[in-house]
């Protein structure tokens, strides 16, 4: 039998060095011991014998080596190691003390196990690699070249972590995830089970990729967000932002610190979708490019909100309750779009069709059906209920009562429309007007600035100021 380090072509009656127990007060150093004073026995590399060991290796005397376990030149194994069967150790590995080893694991050349590592069975290390104190790698996991493992981590089974990735300490990778090349974990940072992660990806401290999610390549994650879904290449996410839900994300994606979206996996947020600081979406639908200030919201009701096409809304805007947005639909500063709860069963909806404006601080309440190209203007409020035609133009400060309906009219700044009221096709009620409950203004007329209609009045001809 060979003792604790065995030189290559050296004879039974070689010295070899075991490590000092310490009683000898010179810690870190070796004593010197003939094969014969060894206190663990080491097979020779001869042929036909199991356990294989090279030239110029350290075995601590505690450490616990199967018979089948192949050890390369230059290794140190330190105390109390456990190295179980079938385990291939490369050249210049060092495997420190209290780590175990499991069964038909490989640690290429030059890994290195720093201390109190435990690695499962069937584990590969790859060449390189570092792994730092008291790291759990489960049965299955893959380290390749030059990967680096903080303190404490632990790695779930059969989870891949591609080459020159580094992991902080703490990290929790859950089993069946993968790690791209060249990613970095910061510390604490959380990958629940097979979700996958790109090349060259930035994970923030305490930042979590919930299970089944895939970051696309050059993704940079802030500290403390929560990711829920498929992203493509290049997100820019900040800290503390929370995207669940398991929506689909384009690429090019930018969301700025604090926000927080839940939107389920009907939602397609296309490339180049942007999303301010504390922006929040929830109980919606989002097909397309959308682009929201900071602080803005939309909160669906009992029936989600939808929003479909290249949509834009400015900071503080907020969309409450079911409310359906169409293509190149801008929303400004402060407005709000008010949409039914869902609690009764006669509400509907409120839509904004393709291509309307709702200029900065505009207010729309609950069931209003804006149609395309239709403009309400800044301070602007429309009721519940109001519907309005192609090309509708509402005018800062005006104000329009419940249940009107604007057919392709034009309502000047400042003008009051009181509710009920109809108007026809392409009629303009001019600057600071009056029309009260339930008139009608026919096709074509004009109300001068200034004009009054009274409550029921039918107009079919232009109407002067007063």
């Amino acid at each position: 039998m060979a003792t604790t380090k065995a030189r290559a072509g050296t004879g039974t009656a070689a010295k070899v060095r075991k490590r000092d127990t310490g009683e000898a007060g010179n810690r870190g150093e070796f004593g010197t011991v003939t094969r014969d004073e060894a206190e663990v026995a080491v097979s020779q590399a001869e042929p036909g014998s199991g356990r294989r060991v090279g030239a110029e290796v350290e075995v601590d005397p505690s450490a616990r080596i199967d018979e089948s376990v192949r050890i390369g030149d230059g290794s140190v194994i330190g105390a109390d190691v456990s190295l179980g069967p079938d385990v291939t150790i490369g050249e210049g590995v060092v495997v420190g003390d209290g780590s175990t080893v499991g069964a038909g694991t490989r640690i290429d050349d030059g890994a290195r196990l720093v201390e109190a590592v435990t690695a499962g069975e069937g584990v590969s290390i790859g060449e390189g690699a570092t792994v730092q104190e008291r790291v759990a790698l489960h049965d299955g996991v893959a380290l390749r070249e030059e990967v680096s493992v903080g303190a404490e981590s632990r790695i779930g089974r059969d989870t891949q972590v591609d080459p020159d990735t580094r992991i902080g300490e703490q990290v929790t990778i859950d089993e069946d995830a993968r790690v791209g090349e060249s990613s970095e974990l910061a510390d604490r940072s959380t990958v629940r089970h097979s979700a996958v992660i790109g090349e060259q990806v930035t994970l923030g401290k305490s930042a979590e990729v919930q299970a089944g999610t895939t970051i696309g390549d050059g993704s940079t994650i802030g500290s403390r967000s929560r990711l829920e879904g498929s992203f493509g290449d290049q997100l820019e996410v900040g800290s503390r932002v929370r995207l669940l839900g398991g929506a689909t994300w384009g690429e090019r994606i930018e969301v700025a610190d604090g926000a927080k979206v839940q939107a389920d996996d009907r939602s397609r947020f296309a490339d180049d979708t942007a999303l301010g600081e504390k922006a929040t979406i929830t109980d919606a639908v989002v097909t397309g490019e959308l682009s929201m200030g900071e602080s803005a919201t939309v909160t669906g009701g009992k029936i989600p909100s939808t929003l479909d096409g290249s949509i834009a809304i400015g900071a503080d805007a907020a969309l409450d309750g079911a409310v359906h947005v169409r293509r190149g639909v801008e929303i400004g500063e402060s407005a709000q779009i008010d949409g039914p709860s869902g609690r009764y069963p006669e509400d509907v909806s409120s839509e904004v069709d393709a291509d309307c404006e709702v200029l900065d601080r505009a207010r729309i309440h609950s069931g209003v059906r804006l149609g395309e190209q239709t403009v309400v203007g800044s301070s602007a409020e429309v009721g519940s209920k109001v519907v309005t035609a192609v090309g509708t133009e509402i005018g800062d400060r005006a104000s329009v009562g419940d249940f009107t309906r604007l057919n392709g009219s034009v309502v000047s700044d400042g003008a009051q429309v009181g509710h009920g009221v109809e108007t026809g096709h392409a009629a303009d009620l001019g600057e600071r007007a009056v029309i009260e409950d339930n008139a009608v203004i026919e096709a074509y007329v004009r109300v001068a600035d200034d004009g009054y209609v009274r409550r029921g009045e039918i107009v079919r001809e232009a109407l002067p100021a007063v």
